[in-house]
C-alpha cells in the first residue's frame, strides 16, 4: 500500500513538474493510483475505536501490524486513549500515530498536550495529502495542463473507476460529516481544539476541517466534469500567446460574449493558470437530490456568519448541481446517454422539491439560485423533445407548466441579484480557488445564453424591462407610493425599494462578461 504522502508526492511530480514525465515515472504513478484505489474509494474511511484494542493499549504492549511488539508507559497509553476519543480512531491506530510522531518529530521531553497535537496534525497531515491527491487526479483530467493525451486517457480510467464505485457518493457524506461537532467532524465539547500542523504551527482543529471540507467541495465540482471541450476552450498557439476557440455552432452573440470574457480573464491571469473548460460526467438523480439536502444545508449555517470557507464550499455544492443540470440537458457528451434529461419522474419531484418556499432567507437565496438552472434545464429538455412521441407530449406539457411557474419565481424574487449579492460579489467567491472560478463563470454563461435566448424566457425579459423602464417614466404620477417630485422636478424615491429585476439582470450579465455596452442586446434602440 501506497502512503498517502508519497502518492501525492508521485502525482505532483509527474502531472505537474516543470517537464513531461518519463515512460518509468508514468509506469510508476499508474501503478500507485492503481493500487491507492481502494484508499480513495474509501475516502478519509478509518477503523472506529474498538473494546478489544483499548483493552489491549491499556495493557500497555500493543502490536502493529508488520510490526513486533511496542511497549507502552503510562503517558503513552494516555495520550493514544486520547486520540482515539478525541479523533473517533481505533486504538491501535492512534498508537501508530503515536510511533509515527516520535518517528517525525523526536518526543522525548516533550509535554503530553505537545505531543498529542503533534501526533493529531501527523493524521490531519495524512489526511489531507490523501484528499489533496485526488484533487490533483481530477484537475489533470478536467483542465488542460499539457499532459499527453493517452496519460490523461488512463488517469480517466482510473477515475471513472472511482466514480462508478461511489466515490461522489462518499464526497456528499464526508461535507455532510465533517460539519457535525463531534469527534470524527469538528471536535466534540471535550476534544483539544488545537493541533500542531507539519510546519509546527499551532492551528485550530475547525480551520483544519473546514479546509478539507472545501477541498472536498471542490473535488465534487471537478468529479462532474469530464474531458470534453466544451463551447468554448482556450489554447496556447506556436508564438506563445493565447487563443480562444469556440464550436462553430455558436451563434454570433455567444461568440462576442465569449470573446469579452476571454478578453478580461486575460488581464487578469498569466499564460500558465489558463485553462481548458470541460464538459460533464452525468450525476444520477440519487446524487442530485443529495447534494441539493447538502447545499440547504450548509447555506442554513451561514446565517450572521461571516466564515470564508463556509461561503466557498455552499458555493461548490451550488455550482456542482449548476453544471450537473445545465450539461446534462444539454447532452453535450454524445456517447453518454443523459440521465436527468430523460427521467420524468425525476423532473416532477425535484420540480416539487426546488419550488417549495423556505423560511430561512439565506437559504432561499440559494435556492433561487439553483432556480435559475433548473429552469434552463427544463427549456432544453423541451427543446429537445420528440413532437410525435405521445409520452413525451404530455412530459412536455407538465415541462411547460413548469417553466412558467418557476420562471415567475426566479422574476417575482430577482434571482438576479441573488446571485450578485449572496456569490458573485462577496469576497469569499473572488477569492476563491482561480480555476474554480473560471468554471464557475463558465458555466454560468451558460445558463445565462441558454435562458435569454428562450422564446418563453424573453417574454419575462420583457415584461421585467417595461416594469423598469415605467419606473424610471417623468410622467409616472406624482401620487405614486413609491416616488415624490422634489421642488425642481427630479423624482426621488420616497422609500427605499428593491433593485428592479431588469437591472439585476443587467448587472449580473455584465459581471459575468465585463461587457458595458451588454444592454444593446435588451435595448437594440438605444
Amino acid at each position: 500500500m501506497v502512503s498517502a504522502k508519497n502518492l501525492l508526492s508521485l502525482i505532483e511530480s509527474t502531472l505537474l513538474g516543470p517537464t513531461s514525465p518519463t515512460p518509468s515515472q508514468r509506469i510508476e504513478l499508474l501503478h500507485a493510483i492503481r493500487h491507492s484505489l481502494p484508499t480513495l474509494q474509501n475516502l478519509l474511511s478509518y477503523p472506529p475505536p474498538k473494546t478489544s484494542d483499548r483493552v489491549q493499549v491499556q495493557s500497555k504492549e500493543v502490536r502493529l501490524p508488520d510490526s513486533g511488539p511496542i511497549s507502552l508507559d503510562d503517558q503513552d497509553v494516555q495520550i493514544a486513549l486520547k486520540l482515539s476519543d478525541d479523533l473517533h480512531l481505533n486504538e491501535i491506530d492512534s498508537v501508530r500515530l503515536l510511533v509515527s510522531a516520535n518517528q517525525e518529530w523526536g518526543l522525548l521531553g516533550r509535554e503530553p498536550l505537545e505531543i498529542f497535537r503533534l501526533a493529531a496534525g501527523l493524521w490531519y497531515t495524512e489526511r489531507r495529502d490523501l484528499i489533496t491527491a485526488l484533487y490533483t487526479l481530477l484537475r489533470a483530467v478536467v483542465l488542460d495542463q499539457g499532459l499527453e493525451p493517452d496519460l490523461v486517457a488512463d488517469v480517466q480510467r482510473f477515475l471513472d473507476d472511482l466514480i462508478n464505485a461511489g466515490v461522489r457518493k462518499r464526497l456528499i457524506s464526508l461535507i455532510k460529516e465533517l460539519n457535525r461537532e463531534e469527534p470524527a467532524g469538528l471536535g466534540g465539547p471535550n476534544c483539544e481544539r488545537y493541533i500542531l500542523d507539519s510546519r509546527g504551527a499551532l492551528v485550530e482543529r475547525r480551520a483544519v476541517v473546514s479546509r478539507e471540507r472545501l477541498i472536498l467541495a471542490h473535488c465534487l465540482v471537478l468529479s462532474v466534469l469530464v474531458v470534453r471541450a466544451s463551447f468554448y476552450r482556450f489554447r496556447a498557439s506556436s508564438n506563445g500567446k493565447m487563443e480562444l476557440h469556440y464550436n462553430e455552432g455558436l451563434s454570433f452573440l455567444h461568440s462576442i460574449w465569449a470573446f469579452a470574457w476571454f478578453r478580461q480573464k486575460m488581464k487578469q491571469c498569466s499564460l500558465a493558470s489558463v485553462s481548458v473548460f470541460n464538459v460533464v460526467r452525468k450525476k444520477g438523480p440519487k446524487d442530485v437530490k443529495d447534494v441539493f439536502s447538502a447545499l440547504k444545508d450548509s447555506a442554513a449555517g451561514l446565517s450572521g456568519g461571516t466564515d470564508t470557507l463556509r461561503h466557498q464550499i455552499t458555493y461548490s455544492l451550488l455550482f456542482s448541481l449548476v453544471v450537473a443540470l445545465i450539461s446534462d440537458a444539454l447532452s453535450a457528451v454524445p456517447d453518454k446517454t443523459p440521465v436527468l434529461s430523460r427521467d420524468a419522474s425525476f423532473r416532477h419531484e425535484f420540480q416539487e422539491s426546488v419550488m417549495v418556499a423556505g423560511n430561512d432567507p439565506v437559504v432561499e437565496g440559494y435556492v433561487d439560485c439553483l432556480r435559475s438552472s433548473w429552469v434552463v434545464h427544463l427549456m432544453l429538455i423541451h427543446d429537445g423533445l420528440d413532437a410525435k412521441d405521445t409520452a413525451a407530449n404530455a412530459s412536455s406539457n407538465n415541462d411547460i407548466r413548469n417553466i412558467y411557474s418557476c420562471l415567475e419565481v426566479i422574476f417575482s424574487n430577482n434571482v438576479f441579484q441573488s446571485w450578485l449579492n449572496k456569490i458573485l460579489l462577496t469576497p469569499a467567491y473572488q477569492n476563491d480557488d482561480e480555476d474554480m472560478i473560471y468554471m464557475y463563470n463558465a458555466y454560468l454563461h451558460k445558463m445565462i445564453t441558454c435562458l435569454l435566448s428562450h422564446p418563453l424566457a424573453k417574454d419575462k425579459v420583457k415584461e421585467a424591462k417595461e416594469k423598469a423602464m415605467s419606473a424610471l417614466s417623468p410622467y409616472r404620477l406624482s401620487t405614486s407610493h413609491d416616488y415624490t417630485v422634489d421642488g425642481i422636478g427630479h423624482f426621488q424615491n420616497a422609500t427605499e425599494s428593491a433593485p428592479q429585476t431588469f437591472v439585476s439582470l443587467l448587472e449580473f450579465v455584465s459581471e459575468i462578461y465585463q461587457v458595458s455596452a451588454i444592454c444593446c442586446f435588451f435595448c437594440p434602440g438605444c
